[in-house]
């Protein structure tokens, strides 16, 4: 175990203090998958690595408020501790992440598996989203999974691609007197790529000093604690609190869809150790009707409840059940109850930050520094893929977690790159705050010197997220 000697703070990353354990540490030591890193498919995997530090701080930076709790409770069951990288592979450990099936959260759910794990979700709440509860639900998965294979690597193989799959291709090479292990079955190309890529970040992890990277330090202890509240709870008021910023709330409660927690439940929030205790002995000294904050509206000629409910940010129905209203009709000046938290939150996403492009910048660095994916930057501004920035251009850059509505989706996966005259390699990954090496794999390119106007380049952000 590395032993350390100072404790400061530097950008995002930790310098440990004495004796303190590191958490990726905890991992290398509890590493029991046999495998051989000189497999074509996980050599192939292990490419976006070497010699990509950006990539490994991005993975430590995203993984800090969540992989101690993986760490500790696939230990706590027993499972085996690669389990806790999954989520990388999935989401980046991004809890809003959502595919392009779906899938949501940091396990990348899709809904008719988060229904069969008993995860909620209504208008309030989504389970997929929980930190807690998703995670409870995927091990649970996972070790169901286990029981039916007997084999993790196919227990994982069928995290992805459902167990009938797996379960069938068993058979079928049992039939055949082939071998069932996962490198011996024929699956989808999807699946076929999924165990390597978890694989490969095991293998960076283990031996970063092969890849010149160097993971840094995270704590081998709990970043959040688990709060119990006693009812509903406006989630601006826990910010206020807490004296946490509301995007801060939101990254560790990512579940709560809207303004407040679930009124029947979850009754937990997720909040930093450092806080925890504060936050606790002042939520137990305020009532009920102070956790949540209602005010009153005046119906205006004109008004119905579809217009009050979407001013609101709030369904109909739960209008009408929040006013005991047993049918559409309202009357001007009739008084209604509605929630508080909408109208800051309206306020909130129509205030964005405002950057001015500087020389050298690309989406990806602008992305960097703000914290958001490139694909935000291209919906709230409007962008072109195929246009560079140009010096002192003003874009808009909202809160990371409350993307506007009714603006048309992009997928990174798909992005493409028409090559124009006078374009290199570099020039073209200098665009796209990428390396050259990744846009000549991605591309397959057998001569990266030679590129042609028309050309048609893909431009894989997905492999940035390991997913």
């Amino acid at each position: 175990m590395k032993k350390y000697i100072t404790c400061i703070f530097v950008s995002f990353f930790i310098i440990p203090i004495y004796g303190q354990e590191d958490l990726w540490d905890v991992i290398r030591e509890n590493s029991n998958f046999q495998y051989s890193a000189d497999r074509s498919e996980i050599q192939k995997a292990l490419k976006i690595y070497q010699n990509n530090q950006y990539l490994v701080d991005r993975l430590s930076k995203n993984g800090q408020r969540y992989l101690y709790h993986m760490v500790d409770e696939t230990l706590k069951r027993d499972m085996p501790v690669e389990l806790a990288l999954l989520p990388f592979v999935e989401s980046q450990f991004d809890p809003y992440a959502q595919s392009p099936a779906g899938a949501s959260g940091i396990w990348q759910f899709i809904l008719s598996t988060a229904r069969e794990q008993g995860l909620k979700r209504n208008w309030w709440y989504d389970g997929r989203r929980d930190i807690i509860a998703s995670t409870n639900s995927a091990l649970n998965y996972l070790d169901s999974m286990y029981k039916k294979t007997n084999d993790w690597m196919l227990a994982i193989a069928s995290f992805n691609v459902g167990p009938a799959r797996i379960q069938r291709e068993v058979k079928k090479n049992k039939n055949l007197g082939k071998q069932t292990d996962f490198w011996s079955l024929k699956l989808p190309k999807e699946t076929s790529k999924y165990l390597p890529r978890l694989l490969a970040l095991l293998e960076v992890i283990k031996n970063p000093e092969n890849y010149n990277v160097d993971f840094p330090f995270l704590p081998n202890r709990p970043y959040f604690r688990v709060i119990d509240i006693p009812s509903q709870v406006d989630l601006m008021q826990v910010a206020n609190i807490s004296g946490l910023s509301i995007e801060a709330v939101y990254e560790l409660n990512p579940g709560f869809n809207q303004w407040a927690t679930d009124p029947n439940g979850p009754f937990y929030l997720l909040l930093p150790i450092g806080i925890a205790d504060r936050f606790e002995i002042k939520l137990n000294s305020m009532s009920e009707e102070e956790l949540v904050k209602w005010d009153k509206y005046i119906v205006k000629k004109g008004d119905t409840l579809t217009s009050i409910s979407k001013k609101y940010m709030i369904s109909q129905a739960l209008l009408k059940e929040i006013n005991n209203l047993d049918d559409d009709l309202i009357f001007e000046n009739e008084e209604l109850t509605v929630p508080r938290g909408p109208e800051w939150l309206k306020d909130y996403l129509n205030k964005p930050d405002i950057y001015f492009v500087s020389k050298g910048d690309t989406l990806w660095s602008i992305a960097k520094k703000y914290g958001v994916q490139v694909s935000d930057l291209i919906v709230w501004n409007d962008l072109s893929t195929e246009r560079f920035l140009q010096i002192n251009q003003q874009i808009n850059i909202y809160p990371k977690y409350f993307v506007p509505k009714k603006k048309k989706k992009v997928n990174l996966n798909d992005l493409t790159y028409p090559v124009k005259r006078g374009d290199t390699i570099s020039k073209i990954a200098k665009k796209f705050g990428v390396t050259g090496d990744m846009i000549v794999q991605w591309n397959e390119l057998k001569n990266p010197e030679v590129i042609y106007p028309g050309q048609v380049l893909d431009i894989k952000f997905s492999d940035l997220k390991v997913n």
